[in-house]
């Protein structure tokens, strides 16, 4: 044990290559080490007097200098549940430099869901085994520290991950290998996605490689097991430690997943906060910081589905949070964001006691759209109405007079003073709550390209929006228009009285030999389908009462668009088709489908 404290001290102080004597926050390479008792404190602000490669940027970026503080254990010991690297550094190198988690950080569509590997795509296959020559690349790369590293099969000492494991830079064989696949259908633990969270064909500009999702860890395949690791001894460990590798190919090339990760071998000490369970609909946890939530106190919400780490990113969000009032006056729209632990966090503050609900409008991998809703007590006075945020933004809701149930209801917002920003990829989100709190919408404008449900509007500020949204039962409404100014949200709050509309026609006799396919707020159901070549086919959609979209389908490929009015059947013959898919959607892009032609 003592030859253990000793190396483990040692450690603290011998590998770090200190920074140039001055006084400058910027200057290159470790500030300063400080030995604690447990760990070993590293400062620097992440600059190198060394190019070390490919590894050396961060996947984004960095607009500025700035101070990256490292804590690592001294005497590091295995996990029993090992948790996945942060989105952002994993490690630091014995410069100062952070190890970047190179594959998460920017994905497909925005979407959060295909990660593309950093790495490789500022490649041309020169350095990297899955580079591959593409546009964007303007210059060819530069070989660094540690692509001589892999070439040459040295093996020094060349940084720690935050669990305190070293890391080696002799040249090792990864365990991943790339999956066997034509289309981006699944993910590597075998979960089927959805026709809307397929990735890009696999072709010349996204070979295979191009994604992390594109690879499964195959045991035995390599030197290293599923932590980019192994056993070993070292001169600076001549018992024996765990480590992980730079891994390279027969060539040298680096490759996936390059020093650390996916998970950590070690346990990673993170803060931990005690929550309190307040309720689980299906696979999602919300818990918050307290168990008596009251006004004026900050509480934190988390929510998680143990052993997913990836919600959809829908609107540039992993989660869209509201909190409403069961009078109406109260209103708040929040996003967690994701914390140690694969958990979302988020903190929010009441300014007023009472009732409200809480929904939580979110997607995960391989199911369709989901809104659950949890009921909150907030202990203290209600007090006055809120504030109101001022600008000089103005809206005139122009509606159809009455409003009525059971039809699709346009209601557009004439525009003042309005100098809008993209306000989460769209230029207004509405929410549309009734009396009661049973009845809950989230809505966009109409006019908006499919493509913003995950990336920023283009084009001159609108004069004015317009969303169509309907209505299950008459009563009071509220709707709530949020608007982006200057970096702040303006939010304009409107009331609606809604009466009972005209009873539906008849239901259509649906052909025997006809699929069904719903239309609800989850989407197409099913969303994927299978029919034999050559052989005319007949679809019935149906469309619920509840859902806002879908109040049309699109096949791009035939040239059909039909609209789908709500609570009614529309039956679709599409014409005998050779083996081929067919991709539908409804008219904003937001559901989509598949069908498999065999």
């Amino acid at each position: 044990m003592m030859i253990l404290v000793q190396a483990a001290l040692l450690l603290a102080t011998d590998p770090w290559i200190m920074s140039p004597a001055g006084n400058s926050a910027s200057r290159p390479n470790v500030h300063s080490v400080e030995v604690k008792e447990r760990t070993v404190v590293v400062r620097s602000s992440g600059l190198a007097l060394r190019y070390l490669g490919l590894l050396q940027s961060p996947p984004v970026p960095q607009t500025k200098v700035r101070e990256f503080v490292f804590e690592i254990p001294r005497e590091p010991i295995a996990a029993t549940a090992h948790t996945r690297i942060p989105v952002d550094i994993a490690g630091v190198f014995v410069n100062g430099i952070p190890i970047y988690n190179q594959c998460e950080t920017l994905s497909y569509n925005g979407a959060n869901l295909w990660h593309y590997d950093a790495v490789a795509g500022n490649d041309d296959g020169t350095l990297t085994a899955a580079g591959h020559p593409h546009a964007e690349l303007t210059h060819r790369p530069v070989a660094g520290l540690l692509e001589e590293l892999a070439r040459n099969g040295a093996d020094p000492l060349i940084g720690f991950a935050l669990d305190g494991y070293p890391v080696y830079g002799k040249r090792m064989r990864s365990s991943y290998r790339v999956r066997s696949m034509n289309r981006r259908e699944t993910w590597p633990d075998g979960t089927r996605l959805t026709p809307e969270q397929v990735g890009p064909e696999v072709d010349a500009r996204n070979p295979l490689g191009t994604f992390a999702e594109d690879y499964e860890y195959v045991a035995g395949s390599g030197d290293l097991d599923e932590f980019n690791g192994r056993f070993v001894k070292t001169p600076e460990y001549p018992d024996g430690t765990y480590a992980y590798f730079l891994s390279a190919d027969e060539s040298g090339r680096l490759e996936y997943p390059y020093l650390i990760g996916p998970r950590f071998y070690g346990a990673v000490k993170t803060p931990e906060s005690k929550f309190f369970h307040m309720g689980k609909r299906g696979n999602l946890q919300l818990s918050g910081s307290m168990e008596e939530i009251k006004v004026g106190a900050e509480v934190r919400f988390r929510l998680e589905v143990p052993g997913l780490r990836h919600f959809e990113y829908v609107h540039e969000r992993p989660i869209h949070l509201f909190l409403v009032s069961t009078d109406l006056a109260d209103f708040d729209h929040i996003h967690p964001e994701l914390t140690a632990g694969d958990r979302y966090e988020v903190a929010h503050t009441f300014a007023r006691g009472g009732s409200y609900r809480m929904w939580a409008d979110f997607s995960l991998p391989g199911e369709a759209p989901r809104i659950e809703s949890w009921d909150l007590v907030v202990s203290g006075q209600r007090g006055s109405d809120p504030i109101q945020i001022t600008s000089s933004l103005r809206a005139e809701l122009i509606a159809k007079d009455p409003l009525r149930t059971g039809e699709d209801v346009p209601i557009k917002l004439k525009l003042t003073g309005a100098d809008l920003e993209p306000y989460l990829g769209a230029w207004a989100h509405v929410i549309i709550v009734n009396e009661g709190l049973s009845s809950f919408a989230h809505a966009h404008p109409v006019d908006e390209p499919p493509a913003m449900a995950h990336t920023h509007v283009l084009g001159p500020t609108p004069s004015e929006i317009t969303v169509v949204t309907s209505f299950a039962a008459p009563g009071r409404y509220k709707l709530w228009a949020q608007f982006q100014q200057s970096g702040k949200v303006v939010t304009l709050p409107f009331l609606l009285n809604v009466e009972a509309g005209a009873p539906k026609p008849a239901a259509i006799k649906i052909p025997a030999d006809a699929v069904g396919i719903r239309i609800t707020q989850r989407g197409y159901e099913p969303a994927r389908l299978e029919f034999p070549a050559n052989r005319p086919v007949t679809l019935a959609f149906t469309r619920d009462e509840s859902p806002n979209c879908g109040a049309e389908v699109v096949f791009p490929a035939l040239g059909i668009r039909r609209a789908i009015p709500l609570g009614e059947t529309v039956l679709v013959e599409l014409p005998a088709q050779p083996k081929s898919e067919l991709s539908f959607s409804c008219g904003m892009g937001m559901f989509r489908g598949m069908l498999m032609v065999r």
